[in-house]
């Protein structure tokens, strides 16, 4: 694996600048931490390129810093789930980019890895990777693992495995460090209490990847479109970066329509139209969607009927005309300042930006988008003790039960964790019944009645979710898990 390659060569230094800087940041203070992103945002890419471009990162990071040695482990895709697997894994990666360290080391790495390639023990393919780590610390190295997709990672990874990586990093603290890329936060992981003690350290440091710079999406676009028979026009070019928000898969999809699409609409106003009938960029469109949590999708919807009703508002003043719809409601209180703190995390997602005052969708394609699946989305659950009610967003959920009532407060003192069966009925069901008669099938149909009321489709939960496994039971997520 060359250190850099032709296609690493011709991204520019300026790459992802402000995400390169946090990251350096983070390495020159050994620090761990997570890359997160939504589909299509260029995760994959960013830590790529931090790992091929040396050059980009030594000029980020201070004179006076160890030499730094990134290395790709790709531990989502292991032959086998196992301790042996993984330790050999590590030992691979650093292997394949031996050319970077200098020559007696490599050599080490050499024999270490062609002595243990084929050593199915866990305790001496361990022993050769704690020697390789030990040769680092000598030789004052600091290495920082980047485990992109972590994620799915976790779901097959064994306890131990985890437990591993941490205990790892806790042995040779200042020479290791890792770097995980993710699609979600690490509290959406199956089962982050099973992370143990990896999971401050993915939970602390928190880099988002979103919309690109202006540079960077115009370089990108450039090269998309290099080949056409016709190149872009300025007006045509700023048009797809409007149309895409800079979104990385977004701007990809839209570039590529353009070199091959036979006809095109002349206007550019009538791009958008034609763009969101191609399945390709519907597919983004939805994962992107897909990726939000219920309250994000909410407060995205609620902006897009914000903006809309300010550029109707905009074109019928110019005719001396009303707008055809109602101008939409302000939240106030607690669900404002919920809006405002979800707003600056879609921002940091890349999908909406704070600019002359006010909040903006990035991209026409994306707000087209959310407003056709209007209606579809739902806001945080939430509980007023003080009136024993329930909220979903603005709305308050009628109709239960007093047992729901106290099913869903308890799920909501205690989100995300995964809760027995038993757990939920020891601590919802009155003193005074016999718990020890409650079966699970009754559970189960006060389970159901509550989903018919909070989940946009109760065939496929977002809020209440079950956990299959041994024991088994149900995990709650008051702000809708992503999909």
């Amino acid at each position: 694996m060359p250190t850099n390659s032709r296609s690493w060569i011709a991204y520019p230094a300026t790459y992802r600048a402000a995400e390169l800087r946090i990251l350096a940041d983070w390495i020159a203070a050994a620090e761990s931490g997570s890359v997160v992103g939504l589909a299509g945002c260029g995760r994959s890419n960013l830590l790529g390129f931090l790992c091929r471009r040396a050059d980009v990162l030594k000029r980020l990071l201070p004179e006076q810093a160890d030499e730094v040695v990134l290395i790709p482990v790709e531990i989502y895709n292991l032959p086998a789930n196992d301790l042996s697997n993984l330790y050999r894994t590590i030992l691979h990666a650093a292997y394949w980019i031996r050319e970077r360290f200098e020559p007696t080391l490599a050599q080490a790495i050499t024999d270490l890895y062609l002595e243990n390639r084929a050593i199915q023990d866990a305790f001496l393919s361990q022993k050769a990777l704690y020697t390789l780590f030990l040769l680092f610390q000598r030789q004052q190295l600091q290495v920082v693992l980047v485990l992109n997709r972590f994620d799915r990672f976790c779901e097959v990874a064994t306890p131990q495995m985890i437990s591993t990586l941490r205990g790892l990093r806790d042995d040779f603290k200042g020479t290791l460090s890792y770097l995980v890329g993710m699609l979600q936060e690490a509290i959406y992981l199956p089962d982050p209490t099973a992370l143990g003690g990896m999971y401050e350290l993915l939970d602390s440091h928190v880099c988002w990847v979103g919309a690109l710079a202006e540079a960077d999406a115009r370089h990108m676009l450039n090269h998309i479109v290099r080949t056409a028979a016709v190149p872009p026009s300025a007006a045509e070019v700023t048009a797809m970066l409007r149309l895409s928000g800079r979104f990385p898969s977004l701007l990809q999809a839209v570039g590529h329509w353009w070199r091959l699409a036979s006809t095109r609409p002349t206007n550019l106003n009538q791009w958008c139209e034609a763009m969101l009938e191609e399945n390709s960029i519907l597919h983004r469109l939805e994962r992107i969607w897909n990726g939000l949590t219920q309250e994000e999708k909410l407060a995205l919807s609620e902006l897009q009927k914000s903006q809309a009703w300010e550029e109707e508002t905009s074109m019928t003043e110019s005719t001396n005309s009303a707008p055809s719809g109602r101008s939409p409601l302000k939240p106030a209180g607690r669900v404002a300042q919920q809006q405002q703190r979800l707003l600056v995390r879609l921002a940091a997602k890349g999908l909406c930006e704070w600019s002359n005052g006010q909040w903006r969708l990035n991209s026409t394609l994306v707000a087209t988008y959310v407003a056709s699946v209007e209606g579809r989305v739902r806001g945080k659950i939430w509980l007023d003790e003080e009136a024993r009610a329930v909220y979903q967003g603005e709305q308050l959920l009628e109709g239960l039960t007093n047992l729901q009532y106290e099913i869903v407060r308890f799920l909501l003192l205690y989100p995300r964790i995964r809760h027995t069966r038993d757990d939920i009925i020891d601590n919802a069901w009155p003193e005074e019944e016999q718990r020890e008669g409650i079966t699970p099938n009754a559970l189960q149909v006060h389970i159901a009645s509550i989903r018919k009321k909070i989940e946009p489709n109760p065939a496929q939960p977002r809020y209440l979710l079950t956990w299959h496994g041994r024991p088994g039971g149900y995990q709650f997520f008051p702000e809708g898990k992503p999909e």
